[in-house]
């Protein structure tokens, strides 16, 4: 037995390492490419985009160790049934659950090692995330604006532009708060945004009207003032409190996870932007969950179909591999969207994929194993 132990995780390690690296490289790709207009041409050093990649690429691999398990588990028993080893092992009498049983050891091993790596690892990759996107928004704020919606660019202003071309900006709408709470806001045709060597952000705005409210006399009432600008310079002060959240943050692991959720529960009333927010605390605390699980779901998929359809390689096992990630990922997706507008529960949320996959990984291992198929 020991010696059938050790040949089936050969067999396994080899597909593994080249599977996971494969998708990740792709993920890597296709994330700089999607980028590759704000992180390059823009005087950003090299090194910056290099850790943000990085960072980027630590935080996808709870991602990517689920289908690696599915494609993986279905080419090596896949391969070992059209070569006719897996009969030949189950006629001396070894049943297949048996011959599943390393690799199934070897697949709640990675389970385990992500959960832990996704509790100390990634929140801290994520912190460092946000403080490289915080130096790239400062120095960069151009990139931080996006064509077609709002964008709180600081915490009392928010700009929506239609249209952004080498450094010019074309209709743009500001509003934004003063200290006492008075609305300012600012339609312009076109402008530029950079950083002043004070901190501040600096909006060239060119043809344009601002609304101003103004204070009066009478409590509670307010008067607004019109006033059309050929040209105005409009300075945004950095808030210290803005640097203190990217610079600050704690790290989000379990505990820190489980404090903030507790203190949001505890708060009597929850307006709907702080719920919100507690939903998706809710939701990342199950994602350090959800993610190990789905694991070794995927290999209790994989490695029954892989002995099914009886072909090893790389084109038929692929297909099927991203039909049923495909599959997983949009029930997770969709889901997750959910949570996050507050509309579902968040464990449910994050535990309706492998609810369902679940049972059928079950009930498709049970089968293999019976010969029922």
């Amino acid at each position: 037995m020991k010696k059938l132990d050790l040949y089936m995780i050969r067999l396994f390690i080899a597909p593994f390492l080249m599977i996971f690296s494969t998708i990740f490289i792709v993920f890597m790709i296709q994330f700089f490419w999607s980028k590759i207009d704000e992180l390059t041409g823009k005087n950003i050093d090299i090194l910056i985009i290099l850790k943000f990649i990085f960072y980027f690429g630590i935080s996808i691999i709870p991602l990517v160790t689920p289908i690696t398990l599915l494609l993986s588990s279905i080419m090596i028993f896949g391969e070992i049934s059209e070569n006719q080893e897996l009969l030949a092992i189950k006629s001396s009498g070894i049943s297949l659950f048996r011959v599943m049983k390393p690799i199934l050891g070897i697949t709640i091993i990675l389970s385990i090692g992500l959960y832990f790596f996704s509790d100390f690892v990634i929140p801290k990759a994520k912190i460092k995330a946000k403080k490289l996107g915080y130096k790239i928004s400062l120095a960069h704020p151009y990139l931080k604006l996006k064509e077609g919606i709002f964008v709180n660019f600081l915490p009392d202003c928010f700009i929506q532009i239609d249209k952004k071309y080498n450094n010019e900006l074309h209709n743009i709408f500001i509003f934004f708060y003063e200290k006492n709470s008075l609305v300012n806001t600012i339609r312009s045709q076109r402008g530029t945004i950079m950083t002043n060597n004070n901190g501040s952000i600096q909006l060239k705005l060119i043809n344009g009207i601002l609304y101003s409210e103004n204070n009066t006399n009478v409590p509670n009432e307010s008067s607004y003032q019109i006033v059309k600008f050929d040209t105005l310079i409009q300075n945004l002060n950095i808030p210290l409190e803005e640097k203190i959240k990217y610079y600050y943050d704690k790290p989000l692991d379990t505990k820190n996870l489980i404090e903030k959720i507790d203190f949001l529960k505890h708060q009597k009333k929850i307006i709907l932007k702080k719920k919100i927010y507690l939903y998706k605390l809710q939701l990342e605390l199950q994602k350090k969950l959800t993610f190990p699980i789905s694991c070794i779901i995927m290999f209790l998929t994989g490695a029954p179909l892989g002995a099914i359809i009886r072909k090893g390689g790389i084109g038929y096992p692929t297909i099927i591999a991203l039909i049923i990630f495909i599959i997983y990922y949009i029930l997770l997706t969709l889901t997750q969207n959910k949570v996050e507008k507050a509309e579902i529960c968040p464990w449910i949320g994050a535990w309706i994929p492998n609810f369902i996959f679940f049972p059928i990984s079950i009930w498709m291992t049970y089968k293999t194993v019976m010969d029922d198929f």
